[in-house]
């Protein structure tokens, strides 16, 4: 069972796979050892690389998908179950919690950030994320069930999740490099071009959150949860 879409040069792929020759790998040098923060059968939560802020997470699949539109039909449960987990342990530790994809497609491929669909998990209000997309003439189809999404599968957009409601806004047309970066960084107070991926790496914002995290499988375990499985074809 799989999404019949073939990695080519997805780092999160490899990293998924258990390769050792990772961006991760070079950059913090065991420096804690794994990013990990929760893994089950469908999804992974891991510490983004180069984090805007503490608590910046990134939510990806298992398998091998261009965005979470390609994947909620099949996963809509399993990816509500996971959001129930998730959002608690989030808002306790981190204050709040909105969610941004920048949901890719095939013609999209080539661009290594998001070949692998991800979502950005961070503390930052996602009214004011919405209003600075919609300041850049973005405007937004509004959802609360999470599966309608599912109508944006294979063309190009750009996700804002907060307190159970998703904005999806167009982005077929071009816009600045690292767009949703650039508005969750100026959120955040970063300095252009400061909230580059490329351009700094705040290792100790990983660390701290890979602290702050590290209790969230034993909550989870004392919580009686477990993971959801894949639905069997």
């Amino acid at each position: 069972m799989h999404s019949g879409l073939h990695c080519t040069d997805s780092d999160f792929c490899h990293e998924i796979a258990g390769a050792e020759d990772t961006t991760f790998t070079s950059i913090y040098e065991g420096n804690p050892p794994s990013r990990i923060i929760l893994s089950n059968p469908c999804f992974r939560l891991i510490a983004d690389v180069s984090p805007l802020c503490i608590g910046h997470l990134l939510l990806l699949p298992m398998e091998h998908y261009l965005s979470f539109a390609d994947l909620v039909d099949r996963y809509h449960e399993e990816l509500d179950a996971v959001l129930d987990v998730i959002e608690p342990l989030y808002c306790d530790t981190f204050g709040r919690l909105t969610i941004l994809e920048h949901g890719s497609s095939e013609e999209m491929r080539a661009s290594a950030c998001i070949s692998h669909a991800h979502w950005h998990l961070l503390p930052i209000d996602g009214h004011d994320v919405d209003s600075a997309i919609t300041a850049d003439s973005l405007h937004a189809a509004t959802f609360t069930d999470l599966k309608e999404i599912s109508a944006f599968a294979g063309t190009p957009y750009f996700l804002c999740g907060t307190e159970g409601t998703y904005r999806i806004y167009d982005a077929r047309n071009p816009i600045r490099s690292q767009y949703l970066r650039s508005v969750a960084g100026r959120i955040l107070g970063i300095s252009t071009p400061l909230w580059d991926y490329a351009l700094l790496v705040r290792r100790e914002l990983l660390r701290e959150t890979i602290t702050l995290t590290q209790d969230w499988k034993a909550a989870l375990d004392s919580r009686g949860n477990r993971p959801p499985t894949p639905e069997k074809s």
